[in-house]
């Protein structure tokens, strides 16, 4: 669906899901912007590079669990 509008998506869909902030981290020289979970866990949700091969390898697959680290 694509909607066409000046105003913010906040202010189209009010009923957004409380979601955690994207964070960047450089994690092998590759910029990734990565989202805490509910479960407490880093996912990487988007890998930012230039190289086509970084698509490619596994460390860098949407989704894929980053930290383990639960504060």
């Amino acid at each position: 669906m694509t909607l066409y509008t000046p105003l913010f998506p906040e202010d189209v869909f009010t009923d957004a899901p409380d979601v955690s902030p994207i964070q960047e981290w450089w994690i092998d020289g590759r910029l990734c912007l990565i989202r805490r979970d509910k479960d407490g866990y880093f996912r990487l949700e988007r890998l930012i590079s230039s190289d086509p091969q970084d698509y490619l390898d596994q460390r860098f697959q949407p989704n894929r669990v980053m930290a383990t680290i639960l504060f």
